[in-house]
């Protein structure tokens, strides 16, 4: 009796050494981890404070490695400022955030944002998805979206870090807006592919992103592009051909990254006709668009003439954080060959009948990693939306 009481008087002991460190230490016979605290100072946020409180309790809703306590000593300090909200990180669970008037002024959710913000702290980078449904697809996600809270992927990926089961990423900082501090940006291009084969009539030059004719007055691309003030449509040459036309009008799909464009007059090429199914896994696709044929983020330029990939669909457990009904696994051609930075929009064709049907657009990488054509891509699945594109265009060509 004598031994387990001296037990019970060092296992206290050793727990009050840690909390004084700034460790949790979870107790009783279920115990198995300790639960690390990260303290914030929301006191020069101003009114935003409330929703960092908000975004806190989400967090700690979701994970059990850590926690988010208001308090000292602090190791995040939030600050609020008339710019985009960015953060700051300095380590895993350390930093500074700036909860920016810019964003809020263009009606994104104050309390995703202060939960996105606290994801980078968490150890998260941006993903640029564009579903609402991820947390860190920030800015991409439409500004209606209001989910604050993390996907299970990235809940998961939290309690690793603080676990100890990965490695804490690296300092850097991070932007709301997407800009070049964003991690998030892989607008793919064809690697290891080849120059255009065909003069396909319905590929649009989208002035650094691709897209593609689905009827004389509108082209298809990727949501996350910018929306350009004209494109070429006809060629597979982006600087000459074809025809250049005014953009008049934007629609974004409301989960996937997809962009409808709307011409200021019809063009006279074919469109790119959209089937009712995409296909099986195994079905031989072929990928298009101009841009970077290098694996390297800046290591060349983009091709004058388009490029082309013979590829297929694989399954979709192949590609980290798909929206299986709504989007395509791609695959990277003998390993090393597939989408790149560059390409976002560009289509993703396969043969019916001897034609060329337009199955997807080029979204993102589906292994999460910056270099290109280490794993399969990432296409918005158009047949699986093609009534809302029906739709939104006023009817697709029959």
């Amino acid at each position: 009796m004598f031994r387990r009481q001296l037990l019970r008087t060092a296992g206290a002991v050793l727990a009050a050494v840690l909390a004084a460190a700034g460790v949790q230490v979870a107790t009783g016979a279920t115990a198995s981890a300790a639960v690390r605290t990260v303290y914030y100072d929301a006191s020069r946020a101003g009114e935003f404070r409330t929703n960092f409180d908000q975004a806190a309790q989400i967090w700690n809703s979701q994970v059990s490695s850590m926690r988010l306590v208001p308090g000292t000593p602090a190791s995040v300090t939030i600050y609020v400022d008339s710019g985009w909200p960015r953060a700051q990180v300095t380590g895993l669970g350390s930093g500074r955030i700036w909860m920016g008037w810019t964003a809020v002024n263009q009606g994104y959710d104050r309390t995703r944002i202060a939960s996105h913000e606290f994801g980078h702290i968490l150890g998260l980078p941006d993903r640029r998805t564009g579903l609402c449904s991820d947390l860190m697809s920030g800015s991409s996600a439409p500004v209606s979206c209001r989910n604050a809270y993390p996907s299970s992927a990235e809940a998961s990926r939290v309690n690793q870090l603080f676990g100890g089961s990965l490695a804490a990423p690296a300092a850097r900082s991070y932007t709301w807006s997407g800009g070049a501090d964003a991690e998030g940006d892989v607008t793919p291009f064809v690697v290891g592919g080849r120059p255009a084969t065909e003069n396909y009539p319905w590929m649009v030059y989208v002035s650094g992103c691709t897209g593609t004719l689905i009827k004389a007055n509108w082209a298809v691309t990727a949501r996350h592009c910018p929306t350009p003030s004209s494109v070429r449509v006809g060629s597979i040459n982006r600087t000459s051909g074809g025809t250049v036309v005014r953009v008049t009008r934007a629609v974004n799909h409301p989960s996937i990254d997809v962009k409808l464009l709307q011409l200021a007059s019809s063009v006279s090429y074919a469109p790119a006709p959209i089937p009712t199914t995409s296909g099986a896994v195994g079905t031989a696709t072929r990928i298009i668009g101009w841009g970077q044929t290098c694996p390297t983020r800046g290591c060349g330029g983009a091709p004058t003439v388009a490029h082309e990939l013979d590829t297929s669909i694989v399954s979709d457990s192949r590609c980290i954080g798909i929206n299986g009904p709504y989007e395509i696994c791609t695959n990277n051609t003998n390993g090393n060959s597939g989408a790149c930075y560059g390409d976002s929009g560009g289509p993703q064709v396969r043969r019916i009948n001897g034609a060329w049907y337009l199955i997807g657009a080029t979204s993102r990488s589906g292994n999460n990693n910056s270099t290109c054509a280490t794993g399969p891509s990432i296409y918005g699945d158009l047949p699986s939306i093609r009534s809302w594109i029906n739709t939104q265009v006023g009817g697709l060509p029959s």
